[in-house]
């Protein structure tokens, strides 16, 4: 689980590239990073657009906008540019950053989770009951994997 720089870490072992600065390279249409002395700093969200069918949509499926949309927390400059071998693209904000992705082997139950989250939801347990889905779906997997070591 890789979560906002751990994303773009994760996206870049599996060879990935990033944007540099989201704002320069990217534009100003959604605001991905306040400054740390903003007073809404914290609070600050944005739109992404959810994929059908990931885990993503999963664990997000009572949350989310007839849509598919959901608002999340936004504190990077840097983002995904070419997604990484095996990687498939699981959430996006409409300026077209990537906000999340996945390995299409995911499968918990067997301890296979690979994903990237370029937001926080840690941060945003009070907003969303899925934010607590996602450790819960990890923990699953950490727990398979290891039972399946011994």
């Amino acid at each position: 689980l890789g979560l906002c720089r751990g994303s773009q870490m994760l996206n870049v072992m599996r060879g990935g590239t990033l944007i540099g600065d989201i704002e320069s390279e990217v534009g100003h249409k959604i605001v991905h990073l306040l400054d740390g002395s903003d007073p809404s700093y914290d609070s600050h969200r944005h739109p992404i657009h959810v994929a059908p069918g990931t885990p993503l949509a999963e664990w997000f499926a009572g949350d989310m906008s007839s849509s598919g949309e959901l608002l999340v927390n936004s504190y990077h400059h840097q983002g995904v540019k070419e997604l990484g071998n095996g990687l498939v693209e699981m959430a996006w904000a409409p300026d077209g950053v990537l906000e999340g992705f996945y390995d299409p082997s995911y499968d918990s139950q067997s301890g296979r989770f690979v994903v990237g989250l370029q937001f926080h939801p840690e941060r945003m347990l009070q907003d969303y009951a899925g934010c607590a889905e996602v450790y819960k779906a990890f923990g699953r997997a950490c727990w398979a994997y290891q039972r399946s070591q011994l």
